[in-house]
């Protein structure tokens, strides 16, 4: 079945298909399609919270942004224009003035800030594109703020689930690791599997590279350290319940955390929009400069 989707990998997602990859090898058919089916439901509710949370925030930022130039295009220079015509001695904010000839400028020569942008974009592209570039892109998507935590969880945690499976059925611990990597596609995390791999045959630890990696947390592989003393499959089914309200109370920072970020961000843009428009607005609106343009 699984190989039959892999020729129609633009309908099934990656993830899915290797996780009925390692139903089929390992007997577990069922119960894989049962976790794909979990995933794909968690995936879709996340990406629905996320956008509950981003997308009106977003939009408050790009309209900030455009009454910020519209304001600096327009408001300004009538507002100089009455400065100028009644002499007065009264001046617009350095904030107002030093962004206002920085909008000028960015007009005026475009060409250059759309350039640089254009060739760091480039070059950022080709670098991620190239193996060194990808598995540093991939280390960072496990330490950025505030998504790393939850994006290893979820990939460690796949990982664990898909071991367990093959574990049930009888598999070795190398080849249910072999078998299960392909549910991640984090180079990073391959990386850490390809050393445990090799660890098992030169006859040493298969989760000290989860342990050296830093990434993953004490309680799990003391977990797994446990497991290996007593029993593996047994401690693997509570590891994986472990990392279940781990990754919900991840989930829960993150939704208390974002929208105080994105909050700060557009609170930020609304500041200097009051300080380069909104100010030079209220000093029309109270005719303080009337007094300097008539030597009261």
């Amino acid at each position: 079945m699984y190989t039959t989707m892999e020729y129609y990998s633009n309908i099934f997602p990656y993830i899915y298909i290797n996780m009925v990859k390692v139903g089929e090898l390992s007997g577990s058919l069922t119960t894989s399609l049962e976790q794909a089916v979990k995933y794909l439901d968690e995936t879709e509710n996340l990406n629905r919270k996320l956008k509950a949370i981003l997308i009106p925030n977003i939009v408050q930022f790009v309209l900030l942004l455009v009454m910020l130039v519209v304001g600096t295009l327009v408001a300004i220079p009538a507002i100089q224009n009455v400065f100028d015509e009644l002499g007065t001695e009264d001046t617009l904010p350095a904030v107002t003035l030093w962004f206002a000839d920085f909008v000028d400028q960015a007009m005026i020569y475009w060409y250059i800030p759309v350039g640089i942008i254009l060739i760091i974009a480039g070059i950022i592209v080709f670098y991620v594109h190239t193996p060194r570039g990808k598995y540093s892109y991939h280390l960072f998507k496990y330490k950025m703020p505030i998504f790393g935590q939850l994006i290893y969880a979820l990939d460690f945690s796949r990982l664990m689930k898909a071991m367990l499976l093959n574990l049930k059925n009888g598999m070795r611990i190398q080849d249910s690791i072999e078998v299960s990597k392909n549910v991640v596609q984090n180079y990073v995390m391959l990386s850490i599997i390809e050393t445990s791999i090799n660890n098992i045959l030169i006859g040493e630890s298969w989760i000290e590279p989860f342990e050296n990696s830093g990434l993953s947390k004490p309680m799990i592989t003391e977990m797994l350290k446990i497991g290996m003393q007593t029993d593996l499959t047994e401690m693997m089914e509570k590891l994986v319940e472990y990392m279940e309200i781990d990754i919900d109370q991840i989930m829960q920072k993150i939704m208390k955390a974002l929208p105080q970020v994105v909050y700060a961000i557009v609170g930020a843009v609304l500041i200097f929009f009051v300080l380069v428009v909104l100010v030079p607005c209220v000093q029309v609106y109270m005719g303080n400069f009337l007094f300097s343009a008539y030597g009261v």
